[in-house]
């Protein structure tokens, strides 16, 4: 039907078509899936800070250096005279703080590696999740387990979406290790998830959930951990 010459020209268009299609396929996936390009990232700090030893062995409360989590939309970096507090006494000739040494003394921040990023279209509130009685480890996975911080979850909106619509499998509730809210519940309590109810009816995505029973008096609880809003305008504005 085709001249040979001509039934290699065909043969050499579609290997290159399907080639084509491979490689674009595999940059589209490799380059922009998230799940792929974020799960995993682990960059090199410039001082060797081990959550291992800090939170698992020694029991560092996570608000010890990122203090005011609760109250801030963003999660505050440990400064250099939260690290120093310490480190005046213990380990202070340490050759692996030098860097958090010379910092403290020139008056300069260190300049850590940021390991979790959202896209700036998206609003992302930390001292809302905190005072929901939400634990870190929730989506920031085991830390005190890791001598270098790693990022366990892809943080997609499909992830978040998930964890709003079925809160049961994902939200780890407030523990001690973590210093949120600590001993406002009686005898170390786990707090159970909150049956949510919708705002509006028909619902459009916003969700309600009861706040806890203080125990103690004059100290406000947060709410307990529910079903989260599904609505773009909580997460896009």
């Amino acid at each position: 039907m085709f001249t040979p010459r001509t039934d290699r020209r065909i043969k050499q268009v579609v290997l290159w078509g399907l080639g084509s299609l491979l490689t674009a396929a595999l940059v589209t996936y490799f380059g922009m899936h998230n799940r792929v390009t974020d799960v995993g990232y682990r960059p090199q700090q410039p001082v060797p800070f081990s959550h291992k030893l800090h939170v698992g062995e020694l029991g560092i409360k996570c608000v010890y250096c990122h203090a005011g989590v609760e109250r801030s939309a963003h999660s505050p970096v440990p400064t250099v005279s939260t690290c120093m507090g310490c480190h005046l006494v213990v380990k202070a000739e340490s050759p692996r703080l030098a860097l958090v040494r010379q910092a403290y003394e020139n008056g300069t921040p260190l300049e850590w590696r940021r390991v979790h990023k959202l896209p700036d279209y998206v609003h992302f509130n930390h001292a809302r999740h905190i005072r929901a009685g939400i634990d870190c480890a929730s989506c920031h996975g085991p830390v005190e387990r890791m001598g270098v911080v790693s990022q366990v979850a892809p943080l997609s909106m499909g992830w978040c979406l998930d964890c709003h619509r079925n809160p049961e499998r994902y939200i780890i509730p407030a523990r001690e290790i973590s210093g949120i809210f600590t001993g406002l519940r009686a005898n170390g309590q786990t707090v159970q998830l909150a049956q949510s109810t919708p705002v509006t009816n028909p619902p459009y995505g916003m969700w309600s959930t009861p706040v806890d029973t203080p125990e103690i008096a004059g100290v406000p609880m947060p709410k307990l951990p529910g079903r989260g809003p599904e609505n773009c305008s909580s997460c896009h504005y």
